[in-house]
């Protein structure tokens, strides 16, 4: 299986793009569980929440069993990066769930798109910014296949298909 992530700070247009590449290659795609979490809350998160969270949202990423290239919307490094970011957690058992998933090529969607609210789920622009710094850190840390994704939407949906074409070759 050969698994896509796009990856970025809030509001840097990951579900959007992860909804015309899909429609563009016919291809399956997963969500980004938090949303679906947070929306069934009546409270703010809190560090409690993260451990359903990330088993949501390997379950998310698991659903579409072996199907030969998936796109994910987000993965389990994004749910590492607001669990040390928002609530100072780290979680061993997550870094061990995310070691032993392979992810073909994180789509690195970059903060260059206005900034719109999502009450609940985005905090600000400025946020916005210090956490791109933290996902760019992470993913260089890391030292996985890294494609950045920027400009209107034309360019970023040729800069996600160019690098769709890339890893299924």
């Amino acid at each position: 299986m050969i698994r896509v992530v796009f990856i970025g700070a809030e509001s840097t247009g990951k579900s959007t793009l992860v909804h015309a590449v899909a429609q563009a290659r016919g291809l399956p795609s997963t969500g980004e569980y938090v949303r679906e979490y947070v929306a069934s809350l009546d409270r703010p998160l809190c560090a409690d929440d993260l451990d359903p969270i990330a088993l949501g949202q390997r379950a998310e990423e698991d659903r579409h069993g072996e199907t030969p290239l998936v796109l994910h919307d987000t993965n389990l490094l994004s749910t590492l990066v607001y669990a040390r970011h928002y609530f100072g957690v780290t979680q061993p058992w997550l870094e061990e769930a995310l070691a032993q998933r392979d992810y073909a090529v994180y789509l690195f969607c970059q903060p260059d798109i206005p900034w719109v609210p999502d009450p609940g789920q985005r905090e600000s622009p400025e946020e916005r910014d210090r956490l791109h710094a933290v996902f760019d850190a992470e993913l260089r840390r890391r030292g996985v296949p890294t494609v950045r994704i920027e400009g209107d939407a034309r360019a970023r949906l040729r800069l996600a298909l160019e690098a769709l074409d890339e890893v299924s070759a």
